[in-house]
């Protein structure tokens, strides 16, 4: 086992050194954010980052799984396939062709890995991976080269970025310029009320990549910020399962709703002083925390939404609980959610 600090240890430096000896390992970060990698035979096998999207999240993003096929494939994975990738149980019920897989999973690695160097302190640790403990991938990634894609993608994200809340405008003819094909991707979705972070999501691209290439464009007078903004709703969710809070903050976002995620009760009360117009809550602690939040000022004229297969009980009734129901659908989570428009 190797233990560092990073200016003890350069995380590329000891992905490089574990690609060179072919070593089947698992890299994990610990700092102001949480990462893990997984090699195979010094390969990358897969990558993630908390907070950051799930692999599940990018099959949405990019059009090749609806919200509703992950919650499935999540629930079976735990009932049935411990130890199964997502995206290799997706591949082996046919719900998925290789070439999709491909796709999000090198989308979802290299933004993970582009983040975790981006990093200035924290701790590394390399453990030997247990054979067995995890079924392969089909496919796994030449790690010099997705630390070469990801240091490319990482110097591109600082050369500048737009607020991921500003609202821009097109003012010139695109077609006049020499743009990248990703920029295409995101000019489909700028209709002057999106806000930037609505377009990343829609766009199947990292977030940072899609606050760049705005950046880029409105430096060259492309587009210019939108004077006439209309206030979307703001929505906090606290929720146990990490691919539901991914899945609902794509799907709030896309649909112009600007969202806060809570790690824990705590860290929810504070974002009650933003003053959400509404609360999604799910997981054991949901009715806990439902108490606590109409316990305060804030809380007490928020509308509460709780997820859950059955709708909350006659005893919950005080905390007027609006019901969810589990697994989540797209259309009935808006249709619930849009009287928040209203105000």
């Amino acid at each position: 086992m190797i233990r560092a600090t990073l200016p003890e240890l350069d995380l590329g430096e000891l992905l490089r050194a574990l690609e060179a000896a072919r070593k089947s390992a698992v890299v994990s970060f610990r700092g102001r954010i949480y990462g893990r990698v997984h090699l195979l035979g010094g390969r990358i096998l897969y990558a993630r980052t908390e907070p950051g999207p799930h692999l599940g999240e990018y099959l949405v993003r990019l059009g090749h799984l609806t919200l509703e096929e992950v919650q499935e494939l999540v629930e079976r994975q735990d009932r049935e396939n411990p130890g199964t990738p997502l995206g290799a149980l997706a591949l082996e019920l046919g719900l998925i062709e290789e070439e999709e897989l491909r796709e999000a999973l090198t989308a979802q690695v290299l933004e993970a890995l582009a983040t975790l160097l981006g990093e200035k302190e924290g701790e590394v640790v390399a453990e030997p991976m247990v054979e067995g403990s995890q079924v392969a991938l089909p496919l796994t990634f030449g790690t010099g080269w997705a630390l070469m894609e990801a240091a490319r993608k990482l110097d591109e994200w600082r050369r500048g970025q737009v607020d991921p809340d500003e609202v821009l405008h097109l003012v010139e003819d695109p077609t006049r310029h020499p743009l990248p094909p990703e920029a295409w991707s995101v000019l489909e979705h700028l209709d002057g009320v999106r806000r930037a972070r609505s377009i990343a999501l829609l766009s199947g691209l990292p977030e940072e990549e899609v606050y760049h290439l705005l950046h880029e464009m409105k430096a060259r007078g492309l587009l210019r910020p939108s004077t006439l903004l209309l206030e979307d709703p703001l929505v906090a969710i606290l929720a146990e399962s990490g691919v539901v809070r991914r899945l609902l903050l794509y799907l709030l976002e896309a649909h112009r709703f600007r969202v806060l995620l809570a790690r824990d009760v705590e860290g929810l009360l504070r974002l009650l002083k933003s003053r959400p117009k509404g609360v999604i809550l799910q997981g054991e602690k949901a009715v806990e925390a439902a108490r606590k939040v109409r316990a305060t000022p804030e809380g007490r004229l928020a509308s509460l939404y709780l997820v859950s297969e059955t709708p909350p009980g006659l005893l919950l009734r005080p905390l007027r609980l609006l019901h969810l129901p589990k697994p989540l659908r797209s259309q009935e989570v808006l249709k619930a959610l849009e009287p928040l428009r209203r105000g």
